[in-house]
C-alpha cells in the first residue's frame, strides 16, 4: 500500500470523495441486484428446480432459500468485517465482489433447488463481507458535514440494484418470455469492473493509522458494550422486519394477480415501484438526519413502518393498486436501512468500526432467518402471504425503543 492510495477526509468534497462515494455506489447496485434477484424470481425459479410433487410447498421452499441467503449474508458480514479492521477496507472489499459476483452468476446454472441454494449462501457471504468495509471506506474519507447525506446516497445505490432487477425482469421475463437464469448470469459484471479498477480503490487513511485485531469479544467490552447492544437491536427491528414482511411484497402482489400470463409483468413492476420509493427513501434519511437528528429521524420511520405493513397486505387486495402502494412501503420499510450507513459508524471507533457495524447490520440477520422461515410456512397454512407478513409487523415497535438507548451523534466528529 502506498501513501498515494491513502483516501484521508478533506474539509470539502474533492475528486477522491466522489470516487470513493461512485465505487462504492456501483458496488451497492451489485449487492441490490443480487439481493432481489431472488425475491423477484423466486416463483419461476423453484416451479423449475422443485421436484412437481413439492410445488404446493413453495412459499415454504421461498422461505428456506431467503434464510439460506441470510444465513450466508451474517456470516460473510462478521467475517468481512474482522478482516476489513485487520486487513484494510479495500482488499476486503475487492475479495468479497468477486466472491457474490461468481456465485450470482453460478446460481443461474444449478440443476436443483439446493445447488441453488449452496450458490445463494456464498453470495449472501460476499454481500455481507462487502458492506461494512465499503460503509466505514466511505465514512472514514467523507467529511463530516457531509458523512449522512453521502452515507443515504451510498444505500440508496442498493435500492437501485433492486430497481435494475425489476426493470430487467418485466423486460426479459414479461416482454421477452426469457428463463429466469438469464437474470442471474448478469451478475458477473461485478467481477469485470472490480478488476478493472482495483487499483483506483483507495485505503483509508484513518484505518492505516489505526490498525488492529479486533474481535467480537471486544465489542462486549465498557464502552463499547451499551451502543453494540443497542444498535443489534434496533438492526434486528429493521432486519427481521424486511426479511419476514416486505421482502415478500413482490410474491404477495403476483398473488393478486389472476392471469398466470401477467404474474411477471405485476411482480417486475411492483419492485420496481418499491425500489423507487425505497431510492427516495434512503437519500431523505441522509438529509433528515442531518436536521432532526439520527435517532428522530429513524423513529419517524419506524411509525410510518407501523402504519403501511398492515394497510398493504390486510386492507389492499386489488394488484393494481397494491403495485402503487410499493412506492410508499419502499420509501419507509427500505429507506430505513439509511441508518445503518448513517447512525452505526458514527457509534464506534475506528480500531472497531468495520467488526462493530458489520456484527450489527449481518449478525440481526440470524434471528432474520427465522422469520423469514415462519413467514413462508406461515403463507402456505393460511394461503397467501398478506396475513403472515402483516403477523411481524409490531417488530418495528422494538426498534423504536431500543433506539432511545443510543447516543444522538449528530454534528459529532467521527470517533478516531
Amino acid at each position: 500500500m502506498t501513501e498515494q492510495l491513502l483516501a484521508e477526509p478533506k474539509a470539502g468534497l474533492d475528486r477522491r470523495a466522489w470516487g470513493v462515494l461512485a465505487l462504492t455506489m456501483v458496488f451497492w447496485v451489485a449487492d441490490g441486484y443480487d439481493t432481489f434477484v431472488l425475491l423477484i424470481t423466486a416463483r419461476p425459479t423453484l416451479t423449475e428446480l422443485l421436484p412437481v410433487e413439492q410445488l404446493h410447498n413453495l412459499p415454504t421452499y421461498q422461505g428456506y432459500l431467503v434464510a439460506i441467503t441470510l444465513a450466508g449474508w451474517a456470516t460473510g458480514g462478521i467475517i468481512g468485517g474482522i478482516v476489513g479492521d485487520r486487513l484494510g477496507r479495500r482488499r476486503t472489499m475487492i475479495i468479497a465482489v468477486v466472491v457474490y459476483s461468481v456465485f450470482t452468476a453460478l446460481s443461474g446454472l444449478a440443476g436443483n433447488w439446493w445447488i441453488f441454494g449452496i450458490a445463494r449462501f456464498l453470495t449472501g457471504v460476499g454481500i455481507g463481507a462487502e458492506w461494512g468495509v465499503g460503509t466505514s471506506l466511505l465514512q472514514e474519507v467523507w467529511p463530516q458535514r457531509w458523512r449522512a447525506k453521502g452515507a443515504g446516497l451510498l444505500q440508496a445505490g442498493f435500492s437501485v440494484g433492486g430497481l435494475l432487477v425489476s426493470a430487467l425482469w418485466v423486460l426479459m421475463g414479461s416482454t421477452l418470455q426469457l428463463s429466469w437464469r438469464w437474470m442471474y448470469l448478469f451478475g458477473i459484471l461485478p467481477l469485470v469492473l472490480v478488476l478493472l479498477v482495483r487499483r483506483r480503490i483507495p485505503e483509508s487513511a484513518m484505518w492505516a493509522r489505526r490498525r488492529s485485531r479486533t474481535s467480537i469479544a471486544d465489542l462486549l467490552q465498557r464502552g463499547v458494550r451499551r451502543n453494540f447492544l443497542g444498535a443489534l437491536v434496533v438492526s434486528i427491528a429493521i432486519t427481521g422486519g424486511w426479511w419476514a414482511v416486505s421482502s415478500y411484497l413482490p410474491s404477495f402482489v403476483g398473488g393478486l394477480v389472476h392471469d398466470p400470463s401477467r404474474i411477471a409483468f405485476f411482480t417486475g413492476w411492483a419492485a420496481a415501484l418499491y425500489n423507487a420509493g425505497e431510492i427516495v427513501g434512503c437519500i431523505a434519511f441522509g438529509f433528515l438526519a442531518e436536521s432532526w437528528g439520527r435517532k428522530a429521524s429513524i423513529q419517524l420511520y419506524f411509525v410510518g413502518c407501523l402504519v403501511i405493513v398492515p394497510v398493504v397486505f390486510l386492507a389492499v387486495h386489488d394488484a393494481v393498486a397494491a403495485t402503487w402502494l410499493q412506492l410508499a412501503a419502499g420509501f419507509l420499510t427500505g429507506g430505513v436501512y439509511s441508518w445503518y450507513t448513517v447512525h452505526t459508524p458514527e457509534l464506534f471507533s475506528t480500531r472497531h468500526r468495520a467488526t462493530a457495524i458489520s456484527v450489527v447490520f449481518s449478525g440481526s440477520r440470524y434471528i432474520a432467518m427465522a422469520g423469514a422461515v415462519l413467514t413462508g410456512s406461515l403463507a402456505t397454512a393460511l394461503g397467501g402471504f398478506g396475513r403472515a407478513a402483516a403477523i411481524f409487523a409490531p417488530i418495528y415497535l422494538v426498534g423504536i425503543l431500543a433506539v432511545l438507548f443510543l447516543p444522538e451523534t449528530k454534528g459529532e466528529p467521527l470517533p478516531e
